[in-house]
This record gives structure tokens, C-alpha cells and sequence, in this order.
């Protein structure tokens, strides 16, 4: 499957990360698995032709543990200039790759957290609105989006580190253990 279908959708990017975010988001963009219905576990097919994507909050704001070392390292200053490289590059990094992989199971990828209108009001923000690097994991980073869940009642989620798609779905642990995110990647070697 890796090398027929996801190393052609995540082309041209070829690092462990890309090869480990590539199969994440196929598998879960099909829509396919198990649901809780009635006590009881069913197979399930969604129906649904759009995707929303997180795409964007990490990079806005401070969602990735390099943001806690960052700022750290050079404070807020250093913290703002890592969040808007971040953001400069998002679309050579993901869009392409996590776009062409969600249409592959002829499905649509929006991403609201790049919505223009999103950005400029998020932008418009100083960073420490948008993250408190002096909190623990799991309440200072994306404070805003854990502020708004408090707020909308979804108290345990609101406190929850953030994991990312490849770890979380056991996918990056499923292969060798002892490369790095930036390893160039054999699996997605193109037959």
C-alpha cells in the first residue's frame, strides 16, 4: 500500500515524518473502521466528502514541544519568530501532501485554521493570548483552543497534552524504532 499509493501522494517530501503523517491521515480519511452503537461495536463507513484538518493551530499557536524549547531558549521574541517561519512554510510542508492524500479517497480537506480570516485575527493577537509557555503540558500551549473547549463544556479534552496523528495512532511506533522524523525515509523509495 506504502509504496503503491501513499509514497506517490506524499511525493515529493520523503522524510520519516512525512512517510508517518502520510499513512495517518490516509487511513483515517477513508472513513472507514468500528463506531459504539447501542453497547455494541459495528463496522462503519462514513459518509461524509469533507475532511476538516488541525492543520495550522500547532503552527499559530505554539502547539509543538520545539515551541516550549524555543521559548526556552529566546523567550517571547525567539517564540513569535519560530511561529512565523513556522506558518511561512506550512504550505510547502503539509498542504500539498495531506490535500492530495484526503483526495484520494475522493474527498475534500478543508483546513479552518488557515482561513484567511483566521489567521489575520490570530495574527493580530500577542502571542502570550495565544499560549502560556510557563504552564505546564497540556494547558499552556494552544490556550486559546483549550479555553474555547472549557468554555463549550469539553472540560477533559481541554486539558489533554497534545499527541500528535502518528503517535497517537501507533503508526510511527509500527516501524523502526531508532529513526528520526527527518531521516529520509526507504519506504517511500517510488517503484
Amino acid at each position: 500500500m506504502r509504496q503503491k499509493t501513499i509514497s506517490h501522494l506524499v511525493y515529493p517530501l520523503e522524510t520519516v515524518l512525512d512517510d508517518s503523517i502520510g499513512c495517518a491521515v490516509w487511513f483515517a480519511s477513508r472513513g472507514t473502521g468500528a463506531a459504539l452503537l447501542n453497547n455494541e461495536m459495528k463496522e462503519y463507513t462514513s459518509t461524509a466528502k469533507v475532511v476538516l484538518t488541525g492543520i495550522g493551530a500547532d503552527e499559530q499557536l505554539a502547539g509543538y514541544s520545539r515551541h516550549r524549547v524555543r521559548y526556552k531558549m529566546s523567550g517571547l521574541e525567539g517564540l513569535v519568530n519560530e511561529l512565523g517561519m513556522e506558518l511561512g512554510r506550512i504550505s510547502s510542508r503539509n498542504l500539498g501532501r495531506d490535500d492530495r492524500i484526503i483526495g484520494d479517497h475522493g474527498k475534500e480537506a478543508r483546513f479552518p485554521f488557515l482561513d484567511e480570516e483566521v489567521v489575520s485575527f490570530l495574527s493580530s493577537l500577542p502571542v502570550w493570548e495565544k499560549a502560556d509557555l510557563t504552564l505546564p503540558r497540556g494547558l499552556g500551549e494552544k490556550l486559546l483552543l483549550r479555553l474555547a473547549a472549557r468554555e463549550l463544556g469539553l472540560t477533559a479534552s481541554a486539558v489533554l497534552p497534545k499527541r500528535a496523528m502518528q503517535f497517537g495512532s501507533r503508526i510511527a511506533k509500527m516501524e523502526n524504532g531508532n529513526e528520526k522524523a527527518s531521516d529520509k525515509c526507504n519506504r517511500l523509495q517510488r517503484v
